[in-house]
């Protein structure tokens, strides 16, 4: 009687386990909520994400190195195409982005130029060229303002504005966040404006050009030995110049990146007696666990321990 009762209770015991395990098996997943947002690369999507928080699904579909030359595939239009907002910093780097339209494929997502109204400096050396024909004017400007922790807080409140337009209930949350990323740029220029104002060189070559806004801000002069973009191979009078402006101001380091060929740095590097070092112009992922303000405060803290 006994063996009886027990083999029931295990019947019983089994058919439950049994309906609980289809019950979970058959639920389907929520919807996610918030908005699905789309990011060209790595300094725009740090920037969104500390805005949006968990509220959104925040994407970026350039990760893994720089922008300048980047097309974007299929696979990232149709994604940007089905998000209901698309941030970009600007049509002078990102000019694959002015082609889009969301129009020809019945799209709802919204287009955010986030450093549209940001004021892009003229790159050095083309600041009387004028705007004539076969002259992209986008070519003309710098677009590295995200290496400036004040315009990067300016860029961040535009993307607050544009999240708090798409999700008014989440406004207060939005701008919130982007009053936070302020206060701390605001610290970060404050003890970076005093350290660098001792240093007893004032002076540093890149491998590209893409500290003039940073330079700018901390009064320190930048020289680039590849200009705007990355991959421009330097003429033979650049190099020359290059050479001579580091023995001429006494450089003893040469900031290179990881995603970058540093041959020509090494060959400068040579004919000079100067250090190479990394220095990220944070174009590309850094893949780590710090923010991006962060990681601007490290690029910061490195060109500072060079200088001093």
């Amino acid at each position: 009687m006994k063996r009886k009762i027990i083999d029931f209770g295990l019947v019983i015991i089994c058919c439950l386990s049994l309906l609980c395990l289809v019950g979970c098996q058959s639920k389907k997943p929520s919807k996610a909520e918030g908005l699905r947002i789309v990011t060209s690369f790595y300094p725009v999507y740090a920037m969104t994400k500390q805005v949006s928080g968990d509220l959104n699904d925040v994407r970026m579909i350039r990760s893994s190195a720089g922008i300048h030359s980047f097309e974007p595939s299929p696979n990232d239009v149709a994604a940007i195409y089905e998000s209901d907002l698309f941030v970009y910093h600007s049509h002078t780097l990102e000019s694959w982005a002015g082609d889009l339209d969301a129009n020809a494929h019945h799209s709802e997502v919204e287009v955010l130029e986030a450093g549209k109204a940001l004021d892009f400096q003229r790159v050095e050396g083309l600041e009387d060229l004028e705007v004539g024909k076969g002259i992209d004017p986008a070519t003309l400007y710098d677009p590295h303002t995200w290496s400036d922790p004040l315009l990067a807080a300016d860029e961040v409140d535009i993307i607050a504005d544009k999240l708090s337009q798409l999700d008014p209930k989440h406004k207060a949350i939005y701008h919130k966040n982007a009053k936070s990323f302020r206060k701390e740029a605001n610290q970060i220029y404050k003890d970076y404006e005093k350290k660098f104002k001792s240093v007893s060189s004032r002076t540093f070559v890149t491998q590209h050009t893409a500290f003039s806004y940073l330079a700018n801000r901390f009064k320190l002069t930048q020289l680039g030995i590849a200009g705007i973009k990355a991959e421009q191979e330097p003429t033979a009078r650049q190099l020359k110049e290059v050479r001579d402006f580091i023995k001429n101001h006494k450089v003893k380091t040469i900031f290179v990146e990881t995603n970058v060929s540093p041959k020509v740095a090494q060959t400068v590097a040579k004919s000079t007696g100067a250090k190479l070092k990394m220095l990220s112009p944070l174009e590309a992922d850094p893949k780590n666990n710090r923010s991006y303000l962060e990681n601007v405060k490290e690029n910061l803290e490195i060109l500072y321990q060079e200088l001093k």
